[in-house]
């Protein structure tokens, strides 16, 4: 119920004859020109059941004070006059042949008649007489119904009128003369029934609830009828049926149809029935719908700054204004009305004329002074907080359990409900024929078509889907806005590659947000996964490559052609597959015949990131399947060593990038500072009185401009570029990250956390970069969860640009080198970290105070670096220092350099290297044996140290282990602190030829696995 009131500007009663009580319905109201006066003032034309015709001309008036008033007045009605028939509607039109002038059409239940209204000046003080005479009648040989009139067939300045017989016969006349008729299929009792002249279509709601739209040509077409054209008695035998052009199904009945059609602007139809108002396009599309929690009565509707602008009264004596769907205001109104129309009169614009079924008649606008309820006084009495706190406490538990149940207002549960979000991916590829700048010399690039349905259990208003898909690849439309939904809408998308670069995903996230009707918001999110054929193609293998993978499973090993079915195109070759992106890039794909191993190989490390990710899924969807299973899980590992070094060069590249564009911004700002000192000193040149010259500064100014456009474009060049190395930096660092799980085999939550530290999402940020961050992560997780540290410690770094990027990678390789080697296991629980399996972290905080040599080393304020950092710094001092002290305390004379001789620990690179029929041997196969005794990296520079003095002189373990504890137990001595400086001075000067004999980032395969046999085959 609404405060406010619809204000009364002009009120009276129809009556009937004899003072009876007229009766009234949707059709006996009309307002229009009628006498044609010039200038065309609004008349209000009211009928009645009882044959009764009324015309009223509303107005202001100035009282005997001079002021203006409103209200009824005998001398506002211009016509009253009793027919014969009862009213059925009453319409206004250019129905009359020999001129263009408006004309009254009554419907009666037996007959038409168009009427003339004409007005004739009094004279000798007599006021004006309205004369209403007959311009002609048809008689009807069915009882009618109701009736709509319009240009039909797109006639220039005529209307024609058609009659709906409650038959369901339609029977047209042009004027004067009859056109013909025609039957609606599938009739059960008549409905509301309107014309669109901008399409020439009659729509009516049939009596199975549906929306019915018929071209008027059909209409015409479809008509059998013979035609008698010597009177206007015309008898009909029957017609053909009709085909609807098109149908909706409304779900109820329809109370009554409305066509807003502005001059400029889309039409729009808007249909009432008894619990919503629809709004369809003249196409049949709908545009929105609104549900309605009380019972309408009549509607009448408006465009205003192209919004559609609905009143709808209802049974509760209530008006409510809506714009679309929006409710914009609700007022009371003194009765029911069963037709409502918006007219302006003099003294008052876009009022709203109101009339009843009793024959109440009222113009009413929206005013804003309320109609206040004023509460009884309440009884007052005293408060028992007592009682209150129980009350309180127990509403508490109701909410608490209908909250358990429901769930929280921000999560999904109920909102899967509301609507269903799906999509579904097209199989067969398009190509693009839009803009890109990818160059494929084999042809344009292609386009996967996806369509996202959304099912709406209940309708909802304003749903906004974003769809988000990583560089370089590109949908047509990222963001949708839909104003309605009340069953199944589709949103049809192409996805295509727009930049020239190596994607890092091919996930997308469709986003769906909406509001319920209760007003609480909800957010669904559809993941979706792209076919690989949208970012390769076939090519021919490559033997050699720069970068190379191995990956090892449980199962055999399965062909090329099962696996990638959709881009092998000879398939008589089952090991090998040759991929190319389209930006130019080739990976090639091995499979072993003799052992259960594939081989990754490209140029660029980058481009094995996708190729990677979409095998592992391949083979898991591959042995999932029920035909395969043999009761053992699919277990893959990696036989190669992690690619850090190609890590730090795209982390390089990228930081450099990003420097640059600093540097960039710098001279922007040089620049355009210069430009405008340039303006203001010629701007006072110009502005002096005495002409001065100008000094060569509108040279200046040219020149100062030009140069601001250059450094524009660069910085744009530069953008792409640090887009470009930033997707390369992702792929790398995906592919770290996967080859970290697949050696060490490590949990799902563990691989989350460490994929959080090192995060493979490289914004495109220039404040807070991808090196800030993933450094303040990593040197927190080096602190507490891989530490000593308490993890609710608190982390406050500054996340600004360093200067290099030696500290990110310095903690990055102890990171990497604490996971893989050290078997240290993520744990964000709060309870200490249990002991770690790696001995070297104990000498580290043992020997941290141990006198080393600082030769060839710069000293650094420890409070500079992170303790993640000078612990990673004093591993491989701790290495040397262990190594020293054994071989003093072994005292081995032979093992000190000669004369002339190069000082070095290690006599043979094998003693470092392991060959590879070692590391593939059946012995190795355990993928824990892989991982953690394998493969030796560049940064575990402590193992190198230690493993060539047990292996040089013979020793075995637990000799050298009882040899450690002697040297640990010589701390103190002296003599031992000297023969620590004499041994470490050399080692620390042989620690670069030591990393030259370290494993290089791809470790070969045996022969065994692609041996001479097969690559005849294969090449």
């Amino acid at each position: 119920m609404s405060l406010f009131k619809a204000r009364d500007w002009w009120s009276t009663v129809v009556e009937g004859e004899d003072g009876r009580e007229e009766e009234c319905d949707a059709g006996c109201l009309a307002i229009a020109n009628i006498n044609n006066e010039k200038p065309p003032k609004e008349k209000i034309i009211v009928g009645g059941f009882s044959g009764t015709l009324r015309v009223f001309f509303p107005q202001s008036y100035r009282q005997e004070d001079g002021e203006e008033a409103s209200g009824y007045r005998a001398d506002h009605v211009l016509l009253e006059t009793t027919l014969n028939y009862p009213i059925l509607q009453l319409a206004a039109g250019k129905f009359v042949s020999s001129n263009d002038l408006n004309h009254l059409c009554i419907l009666h239940p037996d007959r038409l008649v168009v009427y003339t209204i004409s007005i004739t000046s009094g004279q000798a003080g007599h006021g004006d007489h309205t004369r209403l005479t007959t311009a002609y009648q048809h008689k009807l040989q069915r009882n009618a119904h109701s009736f709509i009139t319009g240009p039909f067939g797109g006639v220039k300045g005529k209307d024609y009128i058609a009659v709906q017989s409650l038959d369901g016969c339609i029977t047209v006349f042009e004027q004067e003369s009859y056109g013909f008729s025609s039957f609606l299929p599938g009739f059960l009792f008549p409905g509301p029934i309107t014309y669109v002249s901008k399409s020439d279509a009659l729509i009516t709601v049939s009596s199975d609830w549906c929306l019915q739209c018929f071209k008027y040509q059909a209409v015409a077409v479809a008509t059998d009828n013979e035609k008698d054209n010597s009177n206007s008695n015309n008898s009909s035998k029957g017609g053909k049926r009709l085909t609807p052009e098109w149908t909706q199904q409304l779900g109820e009945p329809a109370l009554n149809l409305l066509v807003v059609s502005p001059p400029e602007g889309p039409t729009s139809l808007l249909i009432l029935t008894h619990h919503a108002v629809f709004c369809y396009k003249e196409t049949g599309v709908l545009k929105f719908v609104k549900k309605l929690e009380y019972n309408p009565s009549c509607l009448s509707a408006f465009v205003v700054d192209n919004y559609v602008h609905i009143c709808v009264a209802s049974h509760t004596q209530t008006l409510l204004v809506y714009r679309e769907t929006e409710l914009k205001w609700a007022s009371q109104l003194p009765f029911v009305p069963v037709a409502l129309n918006r007219a302006n009169f003099a003294g008052i614009s876009g009022a709203l004329v109101l009339l009843g079924d009793a024959g109440q008649l009222q113009i009413s606008y929206l005013g804003t002074d309320p109609s206040l309820f004023v509460a009884p006084p309440t009884e007052t009495r005293e408060i028992n907080y007592d009682q209150t706190d129980k009350e309180l406490g127990q509403l508490h538990k109701i909410i608490k359990a209908s909250t358990k149940e429901t769930g929280t207002l921000v999560g999904m549960n109920r909102g899967d409900s509301d609507l269903l979000v799906s999509g579904t991916v097209g199989t067969q590829l398009e190509a693009w024929t839009g803009h890109t700048r990818v160059q494929d010399p084999d042809g344009g690039v292609p386009a996967v078509p996806v369509v996202v349905r959304l099912t709406a259990h209940t309708p909802l208003n304003t749903v906004r889907v974003n769809i988000a898909v990583e560089k370089p690849l590109a949908v047509t439309q990222d963001t949708f806005v839909l104003r309605t939904i009340c069953d199944t809408s589709q949103i049809i998308v192409k996805f295509y590659l727009e930049e020239p670069y190596i994607p890092t995903s091919l996930s997308v996230s469709i986003i769906t947000s909406y509001v319920t009707h209760t007003g609480i918001p909800r957010i669904i999110m559809t993941n979706l996964d792209l076919p690989l054929q949208l970012v390769v193609k076939s090519s021919m293998p490559n033997k050699e490559a720069d970068h190379k993978i191995t990956i090892s499973t449980n199962k055999d090993a399965v062909n090329l052609p099962e696996l990638f079915p959709d881009l092998v195109t000879d398939t008589s070759v089952g090991t090998a597959l040759g991929l190319q992106y389209y930006s130019g890039a080739d990976v090639t794909i091995l499979s072993s015949r003799t052992t259960n191993r594939y081989r990754l190989q490209s140029d660029s490390l980058a481009a094995l990131w996708i190729i990677l990710s979409e095998l592992i899924r391949r083979l898991k969807g591959y042995w999932n399947n029920p035909n395969r299973r043999d009761g053992e899980e699919l277990i893959l590992g990696v036989a190669s060593s992690l690619p850090t070094h190609e890590l730090f060069f795209e982390i390089d590249a990228h930081f450099m990038r990003r420097k640059k564009h600093r540097e960039l911004e710098g001279q922007l700002v040089q620049r355009a500072t210069q430009f405008r000192a340039v303006q203001r000193r010629l701007l006072t040149k110009f502005k002096d009185k005495t002409p001065t010259p100008l000094t060569n500064l509108d040279n200046l100014l040219e020149g100062t401009y030009k140069q601001i456009l250059q450094i524009t474009d660069v910085i744009n060049d530069n953008i792409r570029g640090l887009e470009e190395d930033g997707c390369q930096l992702s792929c790398v660092v995906r592919l770290v990250l996967e080859l970290v799980r697949l050696q060490t085999n490590m949990p799902d939550h563990q691989h989350a956390l460490l994929a959080s530290a090192v995060s493979p999402i490289v914004h495109l940020s220039m404040d807070q970069g991808w090196e800030e961050t993933t450094d303040a992560s990593v040197t927190f997780l080096l602190r507490t969860v891989l530490g000593k540290g308490s993890r609710d410690a608190p982390s406050t770094p500054d996340l600004i640009m360093p200067s290099d990027t030696a500290k990110l990678k310095k903690h990055l390789g102890l990171l990497l080198d604490k996971v893989t080697k050290g078997g240290a296991q993520l744990n964000l629980s709060s309870s200490p970290p249990p002991n770690s399996t790696d001995t070297n972290e104990d000498i580290i905080f043992r020997d941290e105070d141990e006198p080393t040599d600082s030769s060839g080393t710069v000293e650094e304020d420890p409070t500079d670096v992170p303790l993640g950092s000078r612990l990673g710094e004093d591993r491989a001092r701790s290495a040397r220092i262990r190594s020293a002290r054994l071989v003093s305390a072994r005292k081995i004379p032979e093992r000190l350099p000669a004369d002339g001789e190069p000082t070095s620990y290690v006599d043979e690179p094998q003693a470092v290297r392991m060959s590879s029929h070692d590391i593939f041997s059946d012995e190795n196969s355990d993928i824990h044996s892989l991982s953690n005794g394998a493969f030796t990296q560049q940064s575990s520079i402590n193992s190198l140290s230690k493993d060539p003095v047990a292996g040089d002189n013979g020793i075995p373990n637990d000799t050298f282990n009882s040899l450690v504890k002697e040297a640990n137990a010589l701390q103190s001595s002296v003599q031992a602190e000297q023969s620590l400086m004499e041994f470490a001075k050399p080692l620390s000067g042989n620690l670069k030829s030591i990393k030259e004999l370290t494993k290089e980032n791809t470790i070969e395969s045996p022969s065994d696995i692609f041996s001479g046999e097969d690559g005849i085959d294969i090449w």
